[in-house]
């Protein structure tokens, strides 16, 4: 029997979070924080891969403004700061809990993991770019985009300038990185919606990822269901998501990372060890955060938690990954059974779930790959752009809108609490298609304002912001970045058409908001 294929997709994204107007930006830690305990790690995993011979494909979406921020030279030093900083914590932890054998050991463990991700981050020139466009160059990895600033695509089509403009900018911002265009994208949120597919097709998209209703409310219903793509009329095929294996992964209930031996996420010294002593590692102005160093286990649901023990965390990453493994050999065996093409399982998380939410994510990703390259197995890994290479007959049907949030529509996004968040983007992007059909032939300061304003709206236009309102975490953050960006904006806008504009503002305005350098404001031209 053929195998069938799994595919893993991980969608690699933070919000632009670049601010060099503020001291110790709380926000640019969701950044570092990612990168201690995701990216790098991740690259630690696929070069011991190559290191070892191991063949796999995966797939990662890496959205232009992480793209752009893990090439920015202010957070990359500012990174640095970082990551010296949790180095230097280390070394007082291996000192301070020298008395107590089970904490010294966790202190040597996070001094010598902090050291080692300084090792690989010099390794690569620091810059991590230069890490994954060599696994794409090798054929490891695929690398799709997203959306430019992951706006919510079906909540901007009132516009559609807009949504071309995301797309053709997130094309552009892509190309410019790795060479050339990308053939899949994942839609921001798997939020998709008819028509979609026609701006897509018209920049060489092939393929994108959906929730597993766009496929399964399809019309026609789909023969295979989730285990093949569908391709729309006008070509491009969508995958959409696996839920079995969604569900093994992200349960909050059965979900591998729950399992009482790995580490607890909430308990941090950042919060616990003395202020005089942790100060220097927390925020500048005395906001307790994390650092990083955790010394408990998930345990159970006690607030008694015992301390983390690595080496049992890794063998539970083991069980997972052979449970796992096990699981889609299963799906595949009694799928293939109705199937005349090999089914695909198509399994698409957050990246930052691996490393960040679960610690030890990274190791069962590595786990399950070297799982799947044995021979006791009947799938191989592959990339959706891999599995439409070799069948490329897939059958048409027409997914149905819908997203991967709560109840599978954009109810997360646009709700009593975000909805006034709409009714801004669109004046905004009405404003700024006037803008671009008016001004034809602009003078240099004006095409730097116009451009400029096009930055602002798609930094205002990025699900980040209603989806940390809707779920009341960082609301006045969110807030604040939707009305800033709206604010600068207008006041483009204004000085654009009056003929007044500051060029000394706008030159901090672009220094600030310096994502997209290469943006050109024509492409908000009409339809």
């Amino acid at each position: 029997m053929e195998k069938g294929y799994v595919s893993l997709v991980l969608h690699t994204h933070i919000p632009y979070v670049r601010h060099p107007d503020v001291i110790d930006a709380l926000e640019e830690r969701w950044l570092f924080e990612a990168i201690n305990e995701c990216y790098i790690p991740l690259i630690n995993v696929y070069d011991g891969l190559i290191k070892d011979k191991i063949e796999f494909k995966i797939t990662m979406s890496i959205t232009p403004p992480l793209m752009t921020m893990l090439e920015d030279e202010y957070l990359n030093r500012r990174y640095m700061e970082y990551l010296n900083s949790c180095i230097e914590l280390s070394e007082k932890e291996m000192i301070r809990t020298k008395n107590n054998k089970e904490l010294n050991k966790l202190a040597v463990f996070y001094n010598e993991r902090f050291s080692n991700l300084l090792s690989v981050y010099k390794k690569y020139d620091y810059r991590l770019m230069n890490a994954f466009k060599k696994f794409h160059k090798l054929g490891y990895l695929e690398i799709i985009t997203c959306s430019a600033t992951h706006g919510l695509l079906p909540l901007l089509m009132i516009n559609k300038e807009t949504v071309k403009a995301q797309i053709e900018e997130a094309v552009k911002s892509y190309t410019d990185c790795i060479g050339h265009g990308p053939k899949g994208i994942w839609l921001p949120e798997c939020a998709y919606t008819y028509s979609l597919e026609s701006i897509l097709k018209e920049y060489g998209i092939s393929y994108f990822i959906s929730e597993n209703k766009a496929i399964l409310n399809a019309s026609p219903k789909p023969k295979y269901g989730t285990y093949a793509p569908i391709a729309l009329p006008n070509g491009i095929s969508t995958f959409g998501r696996d839920m079995e294996s969604s569900k093994q992964v992200w349960s909050s209930i059965n979900g591998y990372p729950g399992d009482y031996n790995y580490r607890e996420f909430y308990r941090d010294i950042g919060y616990e060890a003395p202020m005089e002593y942790i100060a220097p590692y927390i925020n500048k102005s005395g906001i307790r955060i994390d650092t990083g160093i955790k010394y408990y286990r998930v345990t159970g649901k006690t607030d008694k938690k015992e301390y983390y023990d690595r080496e049992e965390a890794l063998k539970k990453v083991r069980e997972h990954a052979m449970h796992f493994a096990h699981g889609r050999n299963k799906q595949i065996a009694d799928s293939s059974k109705q199937m005349d093409v090999p089914p695909i399982i198509t399994c698409p998380y957050d990246a930052e779930l691996y490393g960040h939410w679960w610690f030890e994510g990274p190791e069962f990703i590595g786990q399950f790959i070297r799982m799947a390259s044995e021979e006791w197995t009947n799938f191989e890994l592959t990339t959706p752009l891999e599995y439409l290479k070799k069948y490329p007959r897939v059958q048409c049907c027409m997914p149905c809108p819908s997203s991967w949030g709560e109840n599978g529509d954009y109810s997360v996004w646009l709700n009593s609490s975000n909805d006034w968040i709409y009714r801004e983007l669109h004046r905004c992007a009405k404003d700024m298609i006037r803008l671009t059909n008016t001004y034809k032939e602009p003078t240099m300061i004006e095409k730097r304002a116009l451009n400029q304003a096009g930055r602002e709206l798609m930094l205002a236009e990025s699900s980040d912001w209603p989806f940390i309102i809707k779920n009341d975490t960082t609301v006045e953050y969110a807030v604040r970045r939707v009305n800033t960006h709206i604010e600068k904006f207008d006041k483009l806008y204004e000085q654009i058409v009056k003929n007044c504009i500051d060029t000394k503002w706008l030159a901090y305005t672009e220094n600030i908001d310096n994502i997209f350098p290469n943006m050109d404001y024509k492409i908000y031209r009409s339809l």
